[in-house]
This record gives structure tokens, C-alpha cells and sequence, in this order.
């Protein structure tokens, strides 16, 4: 089954099955990873694994069951093929990636439906309860803390995964209210090429924007690259419809109310768990006339730090401010694709080696992405407030080609990482959130839990952190790192880092994920955060919905 406008996509990796990440024009990049990480990097890429070498647990459901789910959806709806349940079987973290290679694929859904209306995904819940079958509501597929993993529950006899992909009409866009409602099968480019249409736009872009859907953003509360400008996708909800087994809730349509708890809020973050979303109702604006992105190098991150509290809290906010530690800033220098043209590079080298004399360095210094979107008079004067803001803070320009270069790369990356792990490289991120007090303490004690875990492993690290999603009373931390991997002890060297890391992120004062979600990978130090008074309303909550506990068992620990 494929959305008509689908390209193939990687069941064992990331993106676009056509598209890879050039590595061969960063001709630094290679050396430059194999002296951080003392390895020897091969440069032959490994290759792709192959289908019809994997094996797959049957399906468990009968014949009856699977034409009695073909009498809901329509025969050509339902799929028990190898591929449909290998790709929904998985997500995209690194665990998911290293078993996917390795041909372990341990708990495939064992039917991939795909209905087209809220009455079909109404009569396929009744039937899943009937059945003891668990539910898995599939949007785009892209989490990385196992969101979407069919997860073995006792009492269950089976699951389904329900791909909503064919749910993906726009229902009604208000250019008075500046609202719009879309089924939640809707994935990001569809979203906002259905917005321009009618010249407007809600600017929510994750780094999986192009293989992700509303209704998945929603359930895991995801953040897009534009959020400390347009706020995370929980602020840009204005109403929600979702299917439990227990009935429909439709929130209102009203931009505020007090009315009790928010129940908007309450589904927003529900991983799937209570379950499955079908509608919502977001905000929108005006098709921006201008993106202007610039590049900037601080002295130090510190600085630059110092200079995004001052935007938030001054309420002169960019839609974009990232600002890379020196680690990552030299990384960035490194990945760097160097100019066709030798008049331009030579220029651009003597540029730095300028830059160097004056104390700002890549090396040791903080490269930060600088964007304003909207009407161009007012994006124009943002800029030139925040880039005085971040001249105050010790930050040089660099150009809006720096920053242009970014913004048009920024779905990339991901690809990379697949490379790397072909190479022995094990690649990976975590990513918190804390107060801006407590924000350097947060970096330096996550870092260096990273370092050791590694370390542990007999592995050298690069461990690089960005900010990414800043707000008035602090920030996010993006923690990317890489060392070697250890062969044949993959997951476990996984686990003893995410455990090192998270703990210290907890007890460090941050929040266990920003915008990543919990999923099962999470759920351990998501427990604790939460505690134990919250779990137990959280389980209630889940019993008065989900008696049966057919929607995504094993998520947000429940």
C-alpha cells in the first residue's frame, strides 16, 4: 500500500530510498572521524540489506479475521506483506536501525491497515477489542524512542498497526479565524502545499518533516526548527478529534477556555495510548514573503547562549536561533561542502584566517544559525534587532549564504547517519530541556555522561550540543555523539549509554525529552519525572478509556 505521492522509502534506515548523503564532497569529513575517534574508516559503503533475506514470523491472524478487516477497509487496504510489516514493525532510532540490519525484526504487526475514514477506524477499534488484537496508530513511522513498535502484552492475542496515510484531506481552512482542520493521516509537504494554495502556512518543520503527518506530531509532542518563533506543535492546537475505545472526543473549536482540565493538552503527548487521533484543528498565518537566514560565529557559546536569553526575554524572537557548542561549530566546518568555484573557497579561507586573528575560530567558537520568516519590513527589522542583540554578545556575521546553506540542508543529515554506522561509527542523539539557569550546568554534566559511557566501551567520543528551541524561561540541550561501535555488544553499549546519559540528565534538573516523545525507550526515567501520583492518574485515565489496553501497550509505560 503507498500514498500516490510517496517515493520508496528505507525499511532498514532512513528516508528516501533514492537519496544518500553526499559524503564524497566533504573530502575533510572521513580524516577528520577517524582521528577524533581513532578508527580506521573504511570508505566503501556497506550495502543495503536485502528483503527476501529476512525472516518473518508469520501472521497471526486467521483467514476469518483478515476478511472480516477487509469488509471494513476494502481487500486492496490491508497488507500482511513482508514489506508492509517490516516497515511498520520499527521506527527510526538507533536500536531500530541496528536490528533492522541485522535482520531482527522481533514483534511485525501482524496485519498493516490502512482506513480511509473515522467510521472505519471506529469499527476497526470495536473489532481489535473483540479480539483481544493491540492497535498501533502509524502516521509517519520516523520515532526514535520506539513510538510504533508492536510491543507483546499478556492478555493480547495479536496487533495491528493503523497506518493512516489515506486519512489525509484538508476538511476546512478559516483565512478569518486563520485556522485550519486536516485529517491527521496528512504529512508535512502535503500540509503546507495545501496552506499555500490559499497563501498561507503553519510553519511547523521537524527534521522529519518530509516523512511525518500531523497526527504523529500531535501524539508526541513534536517541536519543529521554526519553534521558538511559532511555539511546539502543542501550541499550535486549536482543537483535536480522537477515536478511543470508549467513544469519540471532539474538543472545541475556541482559542481558549476554562472549562476544566484542557483536554487538548491531555491528548497531545498521548503517544497513541488512549487513542487514535483523526482530525485537528490547528493555527495557522500568512505565507511569509521573506525566510531570512543567516549565519553568525560567537567567541564563545557561552555568549551565545547569553544572547538568546536576552531575544526571549526581551521579546525580539527570531523564528530560528541555533547556536552550536565548539564541537559541534568545528563539525560543522568540517561537513562543510567546499566551493565549485577556487576564487570563492580561497576567499572564504582567507575569511577565517582573518576571523582567527580576531579571536573567533570555529574551533573554539559557537556557529549559530540566525532566521527571520513573515513580511519582509518586519522580518527585515527583526533581524536587525536580534543580530544587535548577538553583536553584544560577541558574535561576528557571516552572511545570509552560511545560513541559506543550512536552512536548505537541513533534512539531510539523517542520511549521514546511516552512512556512518556502515562505517563502525555509532551515531545517535538525545535531546532535554531545562531553565536557563541551570543550562550550562545541564550541557557540561550530559556531555561528560556521554564521554564516559563511551569511554566504558573503549571508545574515544565527539560529543557536539546545540539550542535549538528556546523559550523565555530557558532552552533546549541537543546532544548529537559519536564513537566506535562496539561489534557484536550493539545494543548493549546503546543501553549503558542512554542509561549514564539519561540519569544525569535527570539529575541534572532536565526533562527527560523535549520533543522526542517516550515511547518505551524513555519510559523508565518518564516514570520517574512524572511520579508516582501522576503515573497512577495517567493509568486511570488510560483504564476509563482503554479498559481493554489494546492502544499501544507498552508507551509512556502503560
Amino acid at each position: 500500500m503507498a500514498k500516490a505521492n510517496e517515493t520508496e522509502t528505507r525499511w532498514w534506515g532512513w528516508g528516501d530510498i533514492n537519496k544518500t548523503y553526499p559524503v564524497e564532497e566533504r573530502p575533510g569529513y572521513i580524516p577528520f572521524l577517524a582521528e577524533k575517534l581513532d578508527i580506521k574508516v573504511e570508505r566503501l559503503r556497506a550495502p543495503d540489506p536485502k528483503l527476501e533475506d529476512l525472516t518473518l514470523r508469520d501472521s497471526r491472524l486467521k483467514e476469518k479475521a483478515l476478511k472480516t478487516l477487509a469488509g471494513i477497509v476494502g481487500d486492496e487496504n490491508i497488507s500482511t506483506s513482508k514489506r508492509d510489516r517490516v516497515y511498520h514493525a520499527i521506527g527510526k532510532s538507533y536500536r531500530d536501525i541496528i536490528r533492522a540490519r541485522a535482520g531482527e525484526i522481533p514483534s511485525p504487526p501482524d496485519a498493516v491497515i490502512f482506513p480511509g475514514t473515522e467510521e472505519e477506524v471506529v469499527q476497526i477499534m470495536k473489532f481489535a477489542e473483540a479480539e483481544s488484537l493491540a492497535i498501533v496508530p502509524f502516521c509517519g513511522g520516523s520515532s526514535v524512542v520506539g513510538g510504533v513498535e508492536p510491543l507483546e502484552k499478556k492478555g493480547l492475542s495479536g496487533s495491528l498497526t493503523v497506518d493512516l496515510r489515506r486519512m489525509d484531506r484538508v476538511l476546512r481552512v478559516d483565512p478569518e479565524s486563520l485556522t485550519a482542520r486536516f485529517e491527521a493521516g496528512i504529512w508535512g509537504p502535503q500540509l503546507e502545499e495545501e496552506l499555500a494554495k490559499r497563501s498561507l502556512y503553519m510553519g511547523h518543520a521537524p527534521e522529519s518533516f518530509l516523512f511525518s503527518g500531523l497526527g504523529g506530531w500531535i501524539a508526541s509532542r513534536s517541536a519543529g526548527r521554526q519553534s521558538t518563533g511559532y511555539g511546539k506543535i502543542e501550541e499550535m492546537l486549536e482543537a483535536v478529534r480522537i477515536v478511543t475505545p470508549r467513544g469519540v472526543i471532539d474538543t472545541l473549536d475556541v482559542p481558549a477556555s476554562a472549562t476544566g482540565p484542557d483536554l487538548d493538552q491531555i491528548i497531545c503527548g498521548s503517544e497513541g495510548t488512549l487513542g487514535i487521533i483523526t482530525q485537528a484543528t490547528m493555527k495557522v498565518r500568512p505565507l511569509p514573503e521573506v525566510y531570512d537566514y543567516r549565519g553568525l560565529l560567537f567567541k564563545e557559546f557561552e555568549g551565545g547562549v547569553q544572547a538568546v536569553r536576552e531575544m526571549m526575554q526581551s521579546g525580539v524572537i527570531p523564528e530560528t536561533i541555533r547556536i552550536s557548542d565548539p564541537e559541534e561549530s568545528s563539525l560543522a566546518m568540517v561537513v562543510r561542502k567546499p566551493s565549485s568555484n577556487p576564487k570563492k573557497e580561497k576567499g572564504i579561507q582567507a575569511a577565517l584566517k582573518v576571523l582567527d586573528i580576531f579571536g573567533y575560530s570555529f574551533v573554539t567558537g559557537a556557529f549559530a544559525v540566525l532566521g527571520c520568516e513573515g513580511k519582509e519590513a518586519e522580518a527585515t527589522e527583526r533581524m536587525k534587532r536580534v543580530s544587535a542583540i548577538c553583536r553584544k554578545n560577541g558574535a561576528v556575521p557571516l552572511g545570509k549564504s552560511t545560513g541559506l546553506e543550512w536552512y536548505h540542508g537541513r533534512y539531510d543529515h539523517p542520511y549521514l547517519r546511516d552512512i556512518m554506522m556502515g562505517w563502525g561509527v555509532m551515531v545517535d542523539t538525545l535531546e532535554t530541556a531545562t531553565t536557563w539557569d541551570n543550562i550550562m550546568n545541564l550541557y557540561r554534566n550530559g556531555k561528560r555522561a556521554i564521554r564516559d559511557a563511551l569511554a566504558d566501551y573503549d571508545s574515544k567520543a565527539i560529543v557536539t550540543c546545540h539550542l535549538s528551541h528556546s523559550y523565555r524561561t530557558g532552552s533546549s540541550l541537543y546532544f548529537i555523539f559519536m564513537g566506535k561501535i562496539a561489534k557484536g555488544r550493539e545494543i548493549e553499549q546503546w543501553e549503558h549509554l542512554k542509561k549514564k546519559a539519561s540519569d544525569a540528565i535527570l539529575d541534572s534538573g532536565g526533562t527527560i525529552t523535549h520533543h522526542h516523545g517516550v515511547g518505551y525507550e524513555h519510559a523508565p526515567w518518564f516514570e520517574r519525572e512524572y511520579g508516582p501520583q501522576g503515573m497512577e492518574a495517567l493509568r486511570a485515565l488510560k483504564q476509563a478509556l482503554d479498559p481493554a489496553g489494546i492502544m499501544n501497550p507498552g508507551k509512556l509505560g502503560l
